[in-house]
C-alpha cells in the first residue's frame, strides 16, 4: 500500500485548515467540503487554487458531463459519504448551504473563473497615498499663509 506523505492546508475565504493528506482533500472535493473555488498550500503561506493541483483532484470529479461519469461520481461519493442518512439531524442554521451533487457538477462542469486577488491591499494603498496626499497639501499651504 502507498502512503500519503502529502500534507495540505485548505484556505476557505480567510479560514485556513489542515494539514490533510492528499486523500482526505480529494475526499472533501468529492463530498463538497471543499470546493473548486477554496485554495490550499503546502506550508501555509503559498497558495493556488485547488484546481491547478491535478493529484488532488479525484479522476470521478473530471468526466461530470457524461451520464456515466455522472453516475460514477454519485457512486462514489454515496461510499465517501459517513454521515447517516437514515438518522434524523436536528436542521442547522447555515449561511451557506451543503452543496447538493447537482451544484458540484455545475460548478466542476463549468470553466474555471479567474482567481480573483484580494482587493484589500489596493484598497489600503489608496487610502494611505490620499491621506499622504492631504498631509503634504497641507504642510505646503500652511507654509503659504505664515
Amino acid at each position: 500500500m502507498v502512503t500519503d506523505e502529502s500534507q495540505w492546508y485548505v484556505q476557505k475565504g480567510s479560514r485556513v485548515q489542515g494539514p490533510f493528506s492528499t486523500t482526505e482533500v480529494g475526499r472533501f472535493l468529492l463530498l463538497g467540503r471543499v470546493r473548486n473555488t477554496d485554495r490550499v498550500s503546502r506550508d501555509g503561506e503559498l497558495w493556488e487554487p485547488v484546481t491547478q493541483v491535478p493529484e488532488l483532484i479525484p479522476e470521478e470529479l473530471l468526466n461530470l458531463q457524461s451520464d456515466e461519469g455522472w453516475n460514477q461520481f454519485l457512486n462514489v461519493r454515496k461510499v465517501e459519504d459517513e454521515r447517516q442518512l437514515e438518522i434524523p439531524a436536528v436542521a442547522e442554521r447555515r449561511t451557506i448551504p451543503d452543496p447538493t451533487p447537482d451544484n458540484l457538477r455545475n460548478e466542476w462542469s463549468a470553466p474555471a473563473a479567474p482567481v480573483s486577488h484580494n482587493v484589500l491591499p489596493w484598497s489600503l494603498l489608496g487610502i494611505t497615498l490620499a491621506a499622504l496626499s492631504v498631509v503634504l497639501y497641507l504642510n505646503a499651504s500652511s507654509g503659504l499663509i505664515s
